[in-house]
């Protein structure tokens, strides 16, 4: 139970927070934002979230609920990865029984987020049994750990557009957790978004003063789709130094 004064300080933390992170930036306008291959942060990635998280212990409690998950999940035979609703409903409505019937121990005041929850845990599971190592990250030693002298592998997470090792991003609702399960590393606490803004979100607060370059939009469809959603015009910039090569027919 909260008092009025524990939620008044909650709110007037959350509104310190939020401001700190997402206002102060933009209180000198004059600043500007310059985005490098803009196609891929502006478009492909629109829809990422840069969130500050936390860790509530009492998700700890989660473990043994993902342990049975995962146990079901590497249990099922996948033919197609196109066709595992019907699976992730099966497991589903199977966690939500014995929960019910008491068979998996889960604290009463949890099971509401658990049933808003499940089906999205259980469809991360069978995401991180698809996923494979060097496409969608690689088991390596974190910059922290270097640094502390630790020499325990973990999952990072690998931008498949760029090649670049992404120390700071963690996967959501359930995935980091399953993959660590999977490869057998110790089991991480799920977090919860406190602030959070997308991608496109960001941009779109510096107005007029977001620039970008980019190699590859080429066709008007993408150029007339960025410039509607950012509110950006569009400039052809020749090369530092002119090219060396020409094209051989292939007749």
């Amino acid at each position: 139970m909260f008092s009025s004064s524990d939620l008044y300080k909650f709110r007037n933390q959350e509104e310190f927070t939020h401001k700190k992170i997402f206002d102060k930036r933009y209180l000198n306008r004059n600043k500007c934002l310059i985005v490098d291959e803009a196609d891929n942060m502006c478009l492909d990635k629109a829809r990422h979230v840069l969130y500050v998280s936390h860790e509530i212990q009492s998700l700890k409690w989660l473990e043994i609920l993902f342990i049975y998950i995962w146990t079901a999940v590497i249990r099922k035979e996948i033919n197609n990865s196109n066709e595992i609703s019907e699976d992730v409903n099966d497991i589903t409505q199977f966690m939500k029984k014995n929960i019910e019937n008491k068979n998996i121990f889960i604290l009463d005041y949890m099971k509401e987020f658990m049933n808003y929850k499940v089906e999205r845990w259980v469809h991360s599971a069978f995401q991180a049994r698809i996923m494979r190592e060097d496409d969608h990250f690689v088991l390596d030693v974190s910059k922290t750990d270097e640094q502390n002298n630790k020499k325990q592998k973990t999952i990072i997470v690998l931008d498949k557009d760029t090649g670049v090792e992404q120390y700071s991003t963690r996967w959501s609702h359930g995935l980091a957790q399953f993959l660590e399960l999977k490869y057998r590393r110790k089991l991480s606490v799920e977090s919860l978004k406190a602030v959070f803004i997308s991608n496109k979100a960001f941009f779109q607060r510096y107005q007029h003063r977001l620039y970008g370059l980019t190699g590859t939009i080429g066709s008007e469809n993408s150029q007339s789709f960025l410039s509607d959603l950012y509110q950006v015009r569009f400039a052809y910039l020749s090369t530092s130094k002119e090219k060396c090569f020409y094209q051989i027919s292939n007749q």
